[in-house]
Parts: structure tokens; sequence; C-alpha cells
């Protein structure tokens, strides 16, 4: 027995706090050529993005998400165990010859372009990293020369330089392999960070989407619920070829968890300002991570995709570049559980045309928000019910001892319903449950989504209203 007084015991739990659930964060995992390996570094300043990761994909990858989507931006460099390639062009000169060693930093439509006729050291030339659209100064050839921030050297073979002759030169950037890619995200997921989802910042192929279906099972099992973001290798010359090609990829994997963005275009490069070729995936996530999770970044309210030229694959036209990617590609590769691009007739600009899982025809997470929608419920009502592990109650009036419990449960849901996120959720205590036997609960939760118009049949027409009965 204690001295007469008040002991007070202070509660906790009674508010119904929402466990937060990582809305709108993302890891991007990718090559550059600064940074530490297979480590988790956040970033909310674009002007921090060269000195903190160099130059590379991942690093305009990061870019581009901060640029276009804002917020934090968590980053995971992986080791380049595949080294980018350069290969000349088969028109070059044959003589006097310029090669190019060394090892790329970034993938770059290298052009050289002789301005002045000469020897070897009495020529000169200019460079550029974007197909001609952007030049060096003129600069007096020699032997070698390193070209700043590309690891990259022009070699000049002796010889007299012709005016106007144009050197070019398809140089891939740097990849991870399966393996690397493997080991750099396993450092995301094994952080206590809260994100929606990992962007992979480099061509990809069926291969790697299994391997990134397998991780996103892995987060699951770890009671991480995640998806991840890829892009497929950039299209050659021929749209037609390189649809058909994604089609056949495509025929033999579908996942519930792996977006593919099958859209590449010329853009303004967020860091370097260059006109380069590149995958529309960083700005389309972006714009997902801008999103509340139910919004569609396919939303034509939302505008055009910002700092798009021209989709890739184009050549040069009387009046600028003209893009051979066409509306029917598109929606063959829609149909096909790609997110790609598309010309809205009636407005400028390419606009997305589907926020697209990787998922069968018949699966209920065929679009990202649904994905979003159910990640983020999963995680709040799981940690809702987390409390009431070991909690004892009355097995023979379940419905008054779990009143509490039903009430956190579906507090997350009542709370996503009012900022609309979805129409309804509700939770459920399916009866007879032997609590005595089995020492386990099972509780249902149900969620209505939201539908979206995707299609709006205009029924227009005149009418006369003398002829009413």
């Amino acid at each position: 027995m204690s001295l007469p007084g008040v002991y007070p015991i202070i509660q906790d739990g009674g508010l119904g706090a929402v466990a937060p659930s990582g809305d709108g964060a993302r890891v991007v995992v990718g090559v550059s050529s600064a940074g530490p390996l297979n480590q988790v570094i956040g970033l909310s300043d674009l002007g921090a993005v060269p000195s903190t990761l160099g130059t590379g994909p991942l690093a305009r990858a990061v870019a581009d998400q901060l640029a276009y989507g804002g917020g934090q931006v968590y980053a995971v460099r992986a080791s380049a165990d595949v080294a980018g390639t350069v290969t000349p062009d088969a028109g070059n000169p044959a003589s006097p010859a310029v090669t190019v060693t060394g090892s790329p930093l970034d993938a770059y439509d290298l052009q050289v372009r002789i301005t002045r006729a000469g020897a070897l050291g009495t020529s000169a030339f200019v460079y550029s990293l974007d197909g001609g659209d952007s030049l060096s100064l003129e600069i007096a050839t020699a032997a070698t020369y390193v070209i700043p921030g590309t690891g990259l050297t022009l070699n000049f073979a002796a010889g007299n330089y012709v005016l106007g002759d144009v050197y070019k030169f398809a140089v891939t950037a740097p990849r991870c392999s399966v393996s690397a890619a493997q080991t750099a995200i396993r450092a995301a997921l094994g952080s206590a960070l809260l994100y929606e989802y990992i962007q992979l910042a480099q061509p990809s192929d069926a291969a790697m989407w299994a391997a990134l279906d397998a991780l996103a099972l892995e987060a699951e099992n770890q009671f991480r619920y995640i998806y991840f973001v890829a892009e497929t290798v950039p299209p050659g010359s021929d749209a037609d070829a390189w649809v058909n090609a994604r089609l056949a990829e495509k025929a033999g994997f579908a996942s519930k968890h792996v977006q593919i963005v099958a859209a590449w275009g010329e853009v303004v490069d967020t860091l370097s300002g260059r006109l380069e070729v590149q995958s529309l995936a960083s700005r389309i996530a972006a714009r997902s991570s801008r999103n509340p999770v139910h919004i569609k970044t396919s939303w034509v309210q939302q505008g055009p995709l910002a700092g798009l030229v021209v989709p890739a694959p184009f050549t040069a036209g009387q009046y600028g570049k003209v893009t051979s990617f066409n509306n029917a590609h598109a929606l063959a590769l829609d149909n096909a559980g790609f997110t790609t691009i598309y010309k809205l007739i009636g407005r400028d600009g390419w606009f997305v045309v589907e926020d697209r899982m990787a998922a069968a025809p018949t699966s209920d997470y065929k679009i990202v928000p649904n994905r979003r929608v159910m990640n983020k419920a999963t995680t709040q009502v799981r940690q809702a019910l987390l409390d009431f592990v070991q909690q004892g109650v009355d097995p023979l009036d379940l419905n008054a001892s779990l009143a509490t419990l039903v009430a956190r449960a579906n507090t997350p849901l009542r709370i996503m319903q009012s900022r609309g996120e979805i129409v309804r959720g509700r939770v459920i205590i399916p009866p007879g449950q032997d609590i005595l036997a089995s020492s386990s609960l099972r509780v249902q939760v149900r969620i209505v989504p939201l539908g979206y118009l995707r299609e709006i049949t205009l029924d227009i027409g005149f009418e006369n209203p003398f002829l009413a009965a």
C-alpha cells in the first residue's frame, strides 16, 4: 500500500495519430562519377547534385526528379561494372583518322567538325556532345585532346584535315549489372527511410525487370510496400522496329510492382543545358511524386510533359526536327503495359497516355494510382494494428473488445477518404474466430478506389422544340 495521494498513469494512443507513409519520397539508383557506393544519400538542392554525384545517369535522374518533382530525393550510387561504349559512325572520313579512347561517364552524341583545314597542329576543330546542337569553342588539333568532364580523349592522326569534315561517335553511358543493381537497391531496402518507389536510372531489359519484381516481393516480405520505375532501351532510327522489339520483350513479363517507361525524347538537360535524347522516366516519375497518390500523371489538366522538345526517334526536317513516333506506336505500347506518351489532338505538347504498371490485364494494379493507394493504405493500417499485438480480448464478445482496434484501423482510411484519395474504406472483423485456440485475429480491409475518365463520348446534335409531342 502506498501513502495517500494522487498517482497519475499517463496513457498514449488516445489521439489515434496515423503513421507516415512516405508520400512522394523516392530513391534513385544508378551510375555516376562521384559519391559513395551503395550508400543512401539525401538531396533536396538541385545545385548540390554535381558536387555530390558528379556526372552520369544517376546525377541526371536526380536532377530531373528535383527539378520536376521537388521535395526530397534519396540517391544510391551503384557500381558501374558495365562500361560505356564508343561506336564510330561508318561514314567518318578514313584519313586522317580521328578516334576516341577512354571510359565514358555518360551518354553523348559526339561530333567533331573541322573548322580550319591543314596539317595536325595547324588545323582546328569544334566538338559537340549533343549531335551538333551546341558547339565548343574552336580548338587547335593536336595528337590528343581530353574532352572535359566526359572521360573521353580525342586522338588526331597525322595528316591534312579537310574543312567541313565531320567525325561522329555514338557514346553509351556506363551502367550497373543486375547483381550491382541488387546490391545498391538492397542498401535502400535496408534503410529506415520511408519512400514510395525506387527508380533505376538506366536502360533495362526483361532480365532486369524480373530482378526488380523479385526485389519488390523481397521488400514486401519485410513489410515495405513499394514499386519500381524502370526504363526501356532507347530507340534507334526505326520507331516500328523499336516498338515491335519492346512488345516482344514485354510479352514474357508481367508485374504488379514494376512500372516500365517506354518513352524517349530530346530534352533540355537539367544540369548541362544541352539538347540530349533521354528517357522520360525521371520526368514522369517526378510528376507522380509531386501528385497526391490518387492523381494520375496522365491527367490532361496538368498539361504536357515539360522540357520535351521532340519524341525520339526523329529526323531533321525543313522546319525543325520531326518525330517518327506516332499515336499508333503509343497505343501498341500502352496496350502491352508500358507507360508512354501520345499526341493529344487539340492540345500542344505530348501527354502521358496512361500511368501503366506492367501488370496483367485483369490485375487491380494496372495503373500506378491503384498501386500507390494500396501501398499507402497497407503501410498505415498495419502501423495502426501493431499497437494491438498481444493485447488481451474477450473471446466471447469480440465486437466490444475490438472496437478500439477497428476504430484505429479505420482512421488512416478515413483520412485518405477525406483527402479524396479513396472513395471509401472499411475494416471488417469476420465472425466465428476462435481466439482461444488460434491466438490470431483476421482483419479484412476493403477499399473503393477512384474511377478515371480515360475516354469521354460526346453525344451532340440539334433538336427542334416544335417537333416535341
